[in-house]
């Protein structure tokens, strides 16, 4: 038995597009005749539940539902999801955990059938026991995600590290009973993480 386990977020961990939602939003806000983000006004409003975000940018729902605004982000993600690069070294990163013997998933908020050929996408997809994402486009779920991965793969193992961007990956870290590792280049500025990690 493996006496380590490393769960990754992927958003924002392992692929940077940050910027990629920063456009997306843009279009939308545009629409709306609201203000438009760069990356580090994204990176202070980012947060989950979705619905809070868009609330934080000052979306009018009546206009359009928030149903409706986060299905047609899904879709123009979608189209342009490949766009994003892999952050520089992580691939070498999770190879070289890999070899040293350790256990790798992917737990997402990412829609699963999107994650899975993303993971793919990017030749990840053998690197890593399970990858899981979850079954709607409003980004829940992912911490009965975590839960489930726990149960099937996780109960023995001593040493489970989580690697994240967010505060939800610092909650799924505490339902592992992990080790948590927030990264600051992510969707999330660094001081919404320090004093977390």
């Amino acid at each position: 038995m493996r006496d380590f386990a490393v769960v990754w977020d992927w958003n924002g961990t392992i692929v940077d597009d940050a910027q990629l939602f920063v456009d997306i939003m843009n279009l939308f806000l545009k629409e709306q005749r609201l203000p438009l983000i760069d990356v580090d006004i994204y990176r202070e409003s980012f947060e989950f539940p979705i619905i809070n975000y868009y609330r934080r940018l000052g979306f009018d729902f009546k206009k359009e539902s928030f149903e409706s605004l986060a299905s047609r982000f899904i879709d123009i993600y979608q189209e342009k999801r490949f766009n994003a690069p892999l952050f520089p070294g992580v691939f070498d990163i999770i190879k070289s955990l890999n070899r040293a013997g350790a256990l790798q998933f992917v737990v997402s908020a990412q829609e699963n059938s999107l994650l899975v050929s993303s993971v793919k996408h990017y030749g990840l997809h053998d690197c890593f026991c399970a990858f899981r994402g979850v079954d709607n486009v409003f980004a829940s779920g992912k911490i009965e995600l975590a839960v489930n991965l726990k149960i099937e793969y996780l109960s023995s193992i001593k040493n489970v590290f989580v690697v994240g961007d967010s505060l939800q990956d610092l909650s799924v870290a505490q339902s592992l009973n992990a080790v948590s590792l927030l990264v600051s280049y992510g969707h999330y500025a660094k001081h919404r993480l320090v004093g977390n990690n």
